[in-house]
Formats: structure tokens, C-alpha cells, sequence
């Protein structure tokens, strides 16, 4: 009887052994399968972007997103032989799904100033930018900053353009209007519902390029905030890997071709980094 309670308790043992092998098994092939999600993701370069922005970045008669950046950041990805994701938001919206890991990175015309760098971190410069006034043709009676005062200013919502006019409006008072996108505030001018508008260089050449009997830029200047990639202050890696492509790509003349292809001329060199 002892010999048979023995030998059964061997056997239970050894089925005991066995199922705890094939448990282990699978945790090391769940793990495995993990690791390769993380690698093929961490291959992939998820980019943030506002699509409504021309030039930078906008959708085409075929809903296909284009732009200045959209090549760019293709040929960063390029470059740091990655993939790229591209994940369309509202700028309302951009910091916060930055900070909500819904993407990697954004690069959509992301002006660097004091205040967005004591939050986030930003790569060297790739372009030169500050904030401008366009107004239409044959208005005469804005010509500096102070020509601001009691005019009708419009800009989109939560930009360097919405800050840089907040602060002069401190300085010399004037009526400003908050649009959603920048292609609102543009309508709005040409319909004269606006007496200008405040907004990146590069998308006010854009404008007045493809509508000079619409748009007109002015001499005057409110900001110089160049143009960067922005991330999470605390992924070093990635600020570090994309500051290399980014030098890799302007001594390659890349970025000069880009710019050259999208503004007419080279706006990607001797940038002034100061902020002002």
C-alpha cells in the first residue's frame, strides 16, 4: 500500500513539474511578444501634427496631408531609419496629447519660446520664424506695432501668434478676435471683418504669395521664436538622436532643398536663435 501511495505521489509530482514548465513557458513567449511590440514601436516615430496650417502642414484635393513639415519629417524619420506615424490634432489640443504619450514628438510649425521650454524639450532650431502683421493691399495705416492701437486683430487660438498679440495688446489696446484655424482668420481679413493678422512668417508668405491682391505683409515684427521639434522634457534619447538628424540633413543640403521647394528661397540657414 506504501509502495502505490509512492508511486502515486512520484506521479503527481512529475505532472505538477511538467504544468509548472509549460506556465513558464508561456510567460517567456509573452514576454518575448512584449518585447517585440516595444521593439517594432520603438521604430516607429509618432509625430503630432495640426493639418490645417498651410504651408507647413495641410491636406491637398485628395485629403493627402503635405507640407513643409510633412517632408521634413519624413526625411528626419528617414534619416534616424525609423517609420513615421503622423497623428492629426487640433493645436488647441497638441501639448496635451504630447504629454499623454499619444505621440512621440510634434513637429508643426512649434515656435520655441521661454514659456513652452520650461515644460517641454526642444531640438535645435530648423527654421527661421517670428510672428508678423499681414494686412490687404492699399491698407496704409498699419506700418509698426503701435499702428495696432484700436484696430481689429485676429489670430488662431493658443499660438505664439494668440501670446505675442496678448502681450501688445498690453501695450497698445486693440480688438482681438481668437479663430480656431488659420484659414478662418485669413477669410476674415480679406472679407474686412479684420484689419490684420498676426502669423508666422512662413504661412504669411504662403498667403500673400498665392492671394497678393489679398494679403500683404508688413515690415513690422512682434517676435523672433525660430521653429524646432518639440518633445517630452525628460526624453533625452530622442532630443539627442533627432538633434543629430537634423545637423545631418542641413549638412546634406536637405533642409535647403525643402525650403527652397515650399517658401522660394532658404530659410533654414543662419538661423537667429535668440528669442525676442
Amino acid at each position: 500500500m506504501r509502495k502505490i501511495l509512492a508511486l502515486i505521489l512520484a506521479m503527481a509530482l512529475v505532472f505538477s513539474l511538467s504544468a509548472c514548465s509549460k506556465d513558464a513557458e508561456k510567460d517567456d513567449v509573452a514576454e518575448n511578444d512584449t518585447v517585440a511590440e516595444d521593439t517594432v514601436k520603438s521604430n516607429v516615430l509618432r509625430v503630432g501634427v495640426d493639418d490645417t496650417y498651410p504651408p507647413m502642414e495641410f491636406r491637398n484635393e485628395s485629403n493627402e496631408l503635405i507640407g513643409f513639415d510633412v517632408d521634413f519629417a519624413k526625411a528626419l524619420a528617414t534619416e534616424l531609419g525609423m517609420e513615421i506615424e503622423f497623428v492629426p490634432i487640433a493645436w488647441d489640443g497638441i501639448f496635451l496629447g504630447l504629454g499623454a504619450d499619444k505621440y512621440d514628438c510634434i513637429i508643426s510649425s512649434t515656435s520655441i519660446t521661454t514659456e513652452r521650454m520650461e515644460n517641454y524639450g526642444f531640438s535645435k532650431p530648423y527654421l527661421s520664424n517670428g510672428q508678423v502683421i499681414v494686412v490687404t493691399p492699399g491698407n496704409e495705416t498699419i506700418k509698426s506695432t503701435e499702428d495696432l492701437a484700436g484696430k481689429n486683430v485676429g489670430v488662431q487660438i493658443e499660438t505664439t501668434a494668440d501670446i505675442a498679440a496678448e502681450k501688445q495688446n498690453a501695450l497698445t489696446p486693440f480688438e482681438l478676435t481668437k479663430y480656431d484655424t488659420i484659414m478662418d482668420t485669413f477669410l476674415d481679413l480679406e472679407a474686412g471683418r479684420l484689419d490684420c493678422v498676426v502669423v508666422d512668417y512662413a504661412v504669411a508668405l504662403e498667403y500673400a504669395t498665392q492671394n497678393p491682391e489679398g494679403y500683404l505683409i508688413t515690415t513690422a515684427q512682434l517676435t523672433n521664436e525660430p521653429i524646432a521639434v518639440c518633445m517630452n522634457k525628460e526624453d533625452t534619447e530622442l532630443i539627442e538622436k533627432v538633434n543629430t538628424g537634423i545637423t545631418s540633413l542641413q549638412e546634406a543640403g536637405k533642409m535647403k532643398e525643402l525650403s527652397n521647394t515650399w517658401f522660394g528661397d532658404d530659410y533654414t540657414s543662419n538661423i537667429d536663435e535668440e528669442l525676442r
